[in-house]
This record gives C-alpha cells, sequence and structure tokens, in this order.
C-alpha cells in the first residue's frame, strides 16, 4: 500500500477516534497497527474497524468510508443488500430476450481473499477484466447447489485502488486435485493430460478456439478448459498456475487463460501407471457433492422406484411413462433395463444409476433374455442378486438440489471372506472390552 493510502485510512482511524477514545494513540503506532494487519491480509476495512475498537472509539467511520464488506466465503443463498469488494476475473456480455425484448447482460467471476463466485449483472456494466470494485446492494440466488451473485436495478458498482484487496485476493493457493472446490479462488496445481480436444466457440461475434479434456495427479482427476492454445497435448505434465474454478452438478472444472502461467515439466513427474481410481468415503463424496472418476464400495440397502424394465423415448432416449415423453409427446416407448440403487459405506449414503449393460453384467442375463418376465419377477432377481450385498462402483458423481447421485460405469460385487470379516468383529469387540 502507498504511503498517501495508508496516512488517509490512519486519518480515518484519528478521526473516528476523536470523541469516543478512552485515552491517546499516537499516529505512529496506529501506522504499525494497521500495517501488521495488512501484512497478515486482513480486509483494510476490517482492520480499521478493529484498530478503532481497540483504542475504545465507537464511533462508526464516516460515509466516505465504507462499512466492513461481506467475503464471498460467507455468502449464502438468498441474501440481499450485499456488500462486496472483489476484482473482475473474468467478464463476457450475453444477449438474451426478455419479455419480448433483446437485452445485453454481463456474466463473469468475482474473486477476493477468500474465493470466487460467479456473477450476472441485469444492467450496463462498464468494468474490465482486473478490475477492483465495491458493490453494495446485490444479492444472491442458488442454482444447481452453489450460490450465485446478481447485481440488479439497485446495485451500485464503484472501481477503486487494487491495494484495496490484500495480496492473497490475487495470489494461486497451491492444490492437488482432490481438493478442488467451486469458489476457492485461483489456484497453482501439477497434473498431466489424459484427454484434449479442440473446438471452435462464437465469443462477441468472433469465432475463437477453446480447448478442453481431463487432467490427473495422483490424488484425483478433473476437467479444464482453456481459453488460449498453449499447445498442449495428451500426456503433457503441466504446471497451471492461475487457473480457477468453477463446477457443474458439483463436478470441479479447472478454467484458465492466457493470463494464466503454463508451464510444461518433465513426464516423469507424475506417470500415466501411477494415476489410480481415487477411492473415497461417501460423506467425502456427499461434503464435495461431485466428482469425477471416483470409486466407492457400500452396502446396498435399498433398490428404489425406476429400477427394472423402463421405456425410453425413441427420439430423445427419456425414460417415459405410459407411451407419452414430455418433450415429444406420444411415442412407441423403447424397452430398456437398469438399477437405481442407494449404497451406504457407514460414513453416507447415495444413490447410484446403472445403465442396462452394466446391468445385464450384475444380473448375468441380457435383456434378451429377461423380456418375457414380470416387472415384479425382475425386481425380485435385482434383489436377490444386490440387497444387502456389498458393491464397488465406479463413475462421475453429479450433485443437485435432490442430493449426490453416481453415474455408474463399473460395477462388481465385493469378494468378501467371511472368516476374515468375522475375526475383525471379534477383534474389534474385544478392544471395546
Amino acid at each position: 500500500m502507498s504511503e498517501m493510502n495508508l496516512k488517509t485510512h490512519v486519518d480515518d482511524i484519528i478521526n473516528a477516534l476523536k470523541d469516543d477514545s478512552k485515552g491517546e494513540v499516537s499516529r505512529e503506532e496506529l501506522e504499525k497497527e494497521l500495517e501488521k494487519f495488512i501484512e497478515y491480509g486482513v480486509p483494510i476495512e476490517q482492520a480499521k474497524q478493529t484498530l478503532i475498537k481497540k483504542f475504545g472509539g465507537l464511533a462508526v467511520l464516516t460515509s466516505s468510508t465504507p462499512s466492513e464488506r461481506t467475503l464471498i466465503s460467507e455468502l449464502k443463498p438468498n441474501q440481499s443488500s450485499v456488500k462486496l469488494l472483489g476484482h473482475v476475473i473474468a467478464i463476457n456480455p450475453k444477449e438474451v430476450t426478455v419479455k419480448g425484448e433483446n437485452r445485453t447482460i454481463y456474466y463473469g467471476i468475482l474473486g477476493d481473499e477468500s474465493g470466487t463466485i460467479p456473477f450476472t449483472s441485469w444492467g450496463t456494466l462498464d468494468v474490465e477484466k482486473g478490475d477492483v470494485i465495491e458493490i453494495s446492494n446485490a444479492y444472491t440466488r442458488e442454482w444447481q447447489g452453489a450460490v450465485q451473485l446478481n447485481l440488479g436495478d439497485r446495485v451500485s458498482v464503484e472501481k477503486t485502488e487494487k491495494d484495496r484487496l490484500p495480496k492473497s485476493a490475487f495470489e494461486p493457493k497451491k492444490v492437488k486435485l482432490k481438493d478442488l472446490r467451486s469458489g476457492m479462488g485461483k489456484v497453482d496445481l501439477t497434473a498431466r493430460v489424459l484427454e484434449i480436444s479442440a473446438r471452435d466457440t462464437d465469443v462477441n461475434g468472433e469465432t475463437k478456439k477453446v480447448f478442453s479434456g481431463v487432467i490427473a495427479d495422483q490424488t484425483g482427476k478433473a476437467q479444464f478448459t482453456s481459453w488460449h492454445d498453449f499447445m498442449i497435448k495428451e500426456g503433457d505434465v503441466l504446471r497451471i498456475n492461475g487457473g480457477y474454478i468453477k463446477a457443474w452438478k458439483g463436478i470441479p472444472q479447472l478454467t484458465f487463460d492466457s493470463t494464466a502461467i503454463v508451464k510444461k515439466l518433465d513426464k516423469s513427474k507424475i506417470k500415466k501407471d501411477d494415476l489410480e481410481v481415487n477411492q473415497m468415503l461417501l460423506h467425502e463424496l456427499i461434503e464435495k457433492r461431485g466428482a469425477l472418476d471416483i470409486q466407492v464400495e457400500g452396502t446396498v440397502i435399498d433398490i428404489r422406484p425406476g429400477s427394472g424394465f423402463i421405456h425410453r423415448c425413441p427420439e430423445c432416449k427419456r425414460v417415459i411413462q405410459n407411451d407419452e415423453c414430455n418433450l415429444h409427446g406420444q411415442v412407441k416407448g423403447l424397452l430398456d433395463l437398469r438399477i437405481k440403487l442407494v449404497v451406504d459405506d457407514g460414513t453416507g449414503a447415495v444413490g447410484s444409476i446403472l445403465n442396462r449393460d452394466i446391468t445385464e453384467k450384475i444380473l448375468g442375463k441380457t435383456l434378451t433374455d429377461v423380456k418375457n418376465m414380470t416387472q415384479e419377477d425382475i425386481l425380485e432377481k435385482i434383489n436377490n442378486k444386490l440387497f444387502a450385498k456389498t458393491i464397488i462402483l465406479r463413475g462421475n458423481a453429479l450433485g443437485d438440489d435432490f442430493g449426490t447421485t453416481l453415474i455408474v460405469r463399473e460395477a462388481k460385487l465385493a469378494e468378501i471372506n467371511v472368516v476374515e470379516e468375522a475375526e475383525k468383529i471379534v477383534n474389534e469387540l474385544e478392544e471395546l472390552l
């Protein structure tokens, strides 16, 4: 922080202490205390209020000095009159039709020292990527389990000095892929590229090439999107410094552009053979809400409705009832087979969906083999095969308003050694006595 700005902030504190302070405090002492707070990354307005209280002041800072703000990490759904201080990580215009009228809205990502949040502005927004802005009278909403910031008609957005945010607001956090969470701010990570592809997309009327794929380290996998051509190839081991995290249905996604520092490392740093499937306890999965390519193990405690024979729309492949599709109306449904179950590992429980191929492997029968059975018979067969059995599932976990669901790619019943399990239980009981 510049010397002039520091003096201005100290003046604010001295003015607030004039009438209410129980004792005198020198300017030098205030400057030293304030510099210490700034060094530790405390937001400047919070630091000033703390010092006023410390030295016996009761007055609130004058209107020329903004009141205490809310950190992004503290935001909850359905809050109003939200006040934030942050820097614009990304911003893009979008043309939409509202009540028959064309309208330009802006969407992007705002960050501070605690994390990031997606925002949407429904009015003109004269800010650019990199600007530090102060926002008043915003409100929040929840979408797909995540908090979003909305800038409506009452909002006030003002550009301000960059040094009003602590340095930590701009510095990437070093993380492993298993630690990725939506809204955690800029990150610094090292991973191996497992898949990559390119596509053309329209950005503000211009065609831009975007690269996306899957990266992995020894702790897990994640999807990524790069808005700049870093000449990335499958098999590259990269250190990506300056990406940020978004999420789709709970699955974290790394996004970065030309402002990020991407460095290719020796491929031996993360060997492909060292990348194992990420095994998770169910309570961890529930806390994360979603994850890419993970494996869980648990006991089947419920075979849910919607299992067994189902019918799908021949056009969109959605599940239909009474030969009627919500999109395509009356159709002749295609017979299919699936299992919806709930597994519990003692730490938590999640729902899982097994498609036709996996269901056939579990049952040891094809759809053709069982299509002449009744729904009651096929459900009885599924229950006999799975209920109260231990099963190992691998796939992608998606989170929404109804919880976490595992979309299964692989499934197999666990082989349990009854003698070993019995001895383990006996030993555990003896330790309790």
